[in-house]
């Protein structure tokens, strides 16, 4: 985990001011840190509205981490949702003397060597790359994604300080869901570190292009691996138009929307990789009507388990099955506690009945599937985050095919491919190999049995057989014991040093002319501690619950290492 750093108090105190300005320097106190508070004007704006606004004043790390969180409908409410989708990273493009340096850079040599010619001016700029459109030696048109000069630092220092700030905020700021501050921070930061590595995206888009195979769906570029480096990716340019473009084009639009579909089933119910942000710019109708996916930075990865899960949900939303959905996803994600089943079944069927025979343009605006991880969330069931990013993608999708074809009746479409996957999982061949491997699986569990039971009757024989159960009050119980404990013993000391100054006191008198002050000054200073004592013993009483010493020293233990980590 990152450590703040003496070089990042000033961007602390810079991200402060901007927040403050915004109106959340009530968020920052209880941290405390305080930087004023917004005016009447920032004050009228909705509060999503200012959060957006924020993001973008402070810039790049900032910009993405609401990019991040607006594919995690399992963290981010809906209002606040909608406004991240907005979010746009096109900024200025650096200047060309310091891209052209990186890229020879990167590259180990002049750009002639490499490229016929390189076109300066972008086609697109955003916070942490930009592209160019550039041809190679042997004259093929390629696409160059090029890391912006010194992004990283910047980076790594709102890294720092984002952690520092979560660590604060753990315990005072309440998450909806099973996540904590530090979690979300951790999770952006994993995203982040493989953003800015572009091997990572290099190596998605050719797993991307090869389960495409020759598709006459859909494809991906091409990747040019000896031109490509952590920093430089070298992509094949694909011609083509944004899928948006045919808004209202009748039969091209819907044949681009089964096409889109299509190729979403393959990703997800076939391979179990998928696109994770196929919004509008990143998919194109090619010219020979295929569709062409752009930017593998988030992509999502579905293990054999994942995909029946996925496979159980889907076909239940389909024909309609509530209490299947319901079951489904809380034995799919995490919980705390007790779930309540018949009421997050009752909600799962109440968002059913408002998508079946429904077209998007009847469902209104908001309509989704990340409806459905929302409900999850507030019944406390978290799920793993590829769940979550896919129901982001489903709702992307929903979107585009809301502007394509308003009036389609999104459930009786895909209704076909829920067929085919009940046919594909009745297949007598695969319920056959399925039961073979459960046969495979009891055996190996019965061969191990007797082994089993032996060991327990040896250790029954032995009598070193122990039986441990586990109580979830334990903790809180042996913590009361130790505060009743201290408090007994406060008493006491407070009483019997009372006691002993009071008969030092008296017997400081005539009886002991010798030592009058001596005795006197002794029975004092007893009764003073005894006071002290019981004072304490009293704060103990009335206090216990907020003081919380271990929290305290916690915190103590954090400001040596800071300080130990500024001194380096």
């Amino acid at each position: 985990m990152a450590t703040l750093e003496l070089a990042d108090l000033a961007r602390l105190r810079e991200i402060t001011a901007v927040l403050a300005r915004h109106g959340f320097g009530h968020f920052l106190r209880p941290l405390g840190l305080d930087a004023g508070d917004a005016g009447p004007a920032q004050a009228a704006i909705p509060w999503p509205r200012r959060v957006r606004d924020a993001l973008v004043e402070l810039g790049p790390t900032f910009v993405k981490l609401g990019q991040v969180l607006s594919v995690r409908p399992d963290i981010v409410p809906r209002a606040l949702l909608d406004e991240l989708e907005s979010l746009q990273d096109a900024v200025p493009p650096a200047p060309w003397v310091e891209l052209r340096a990186q890229l020879e850079a990167e590259l180990g040599g002049p750009l002639a060597e490499r490229f016929r010619d390189f076109d300066e001016a972008p086609l697109a700029s955003a916070s942490i790359a930009q592209v160019h459109r550039a041809t190679l030696r042997d004259g093929t048109p390629v696409a160059v994604k090029v890391q912006r000069p010194g992004i990283e630092p910047r980076i790594r220092s709102d890294l720092h300080i984002l952690y520092a700030l979560a660590q604060l905020a753990n315990g005072r700021i309440a998450i909806p869901g099973l996540y904590t501050p530090v979690g979300i921070v951790q999770e952006f930061d994993a995203a982040l570190r493989q953003e800015l590595d572009f091997l990572q995206e290099a190596r998605a888009a050719v797993l991307f292009r090869d389960h495409l195979g020759g598709s006459t769906l859909a494809t991906a570029p091409r990747v040019y691996r000896e031109w490509s480096t952590a920093r430089v990716l070298v992509l094949e340019l694909l011609v083509g138009r944004r899928i948006g473009a045919l808004r209202g084009a009748g039969e091209p639009a819907r044949e681009a929307l089964r096409k889109l579909i299509s190729a979403t089933y393959d990703q997800v119910f076939v391979h179990g990789f998928f696109h994770g942000d196929p919004h509008p710019g990143n998919v194109l109708v090619l010219d020979d009507g295929r569709l062409g996916f752009l930017d593998f930075g988030l992509c999502g990865r579905l293990s054999g388990e994942m995909q029946e899960t996925i496979v159980q949900l889907f076909v239940g939303l389909v024909t309609q099955d509530a209490e299947a959905v319901a079951l489904t996803l809380a034995r799919a994600g995490a919980t705390e506690g007790r779930v309540d089943l018949k009421g997050f079944s009752r909600e799962v069927e109440r968002l059913m009945v408002k998508y079946h025979g429904a077209t998007l343009e009847e469902l209104g605006q908001r309509a989704s599937l990340v409806e459905f991880v929302e409900a999850a969330a507030r019944f406390r069931i978290r799920l793993v985050p590829e769940y979550a990013v896919l129901a982001r993608t489903a709702s992307i999708l929903d979107g585009i095919a809301r502007e394509l074809v308003p009036d389609i009746d999104i459930v009786a479409e895909v209704r076909p491919y829920a067929e085919r996957l009940i046919r594909e999982r009745l297949h007598p061949e695969r319920i056959g190999l399925e039961a073979l491997r459960v046969l495979q699986h009891a055996r190996a569990a019965f061969k191990d049995v007797p082994i089993g039971m032996n060991q327990v009757l040896g250790d029954l024989e032995r009598g070193s057989l122990r039986i441990q159960a586990a109580d979830p009050e334990a903790p809180a119980l042996r913590a009361e014991i130790r505060h009743a404990g201290l408090r007994v013993a406060l008493a006491l000391c407070a009483a019997a040093l009372s006691v002993c100054g009071a008969l030092l006191v008296q017997a400081a008198g005539p009886a002991a002319p010798a030592l009058p002050y001596a005795l006197g000054a002794a029975g004092l200073l007893a009764a003073g501690a005894g006071g002290v004592l019981m004072a304490l013993l009293l704060a103990h009483l009335l206090l216990a619950s907020r003081l919380r010493p271990a929290a305290w020293g916690r915190r103590l233990l954090a400001l040596v290492r800071f300080v130990r980590g500024s001194g380096r």
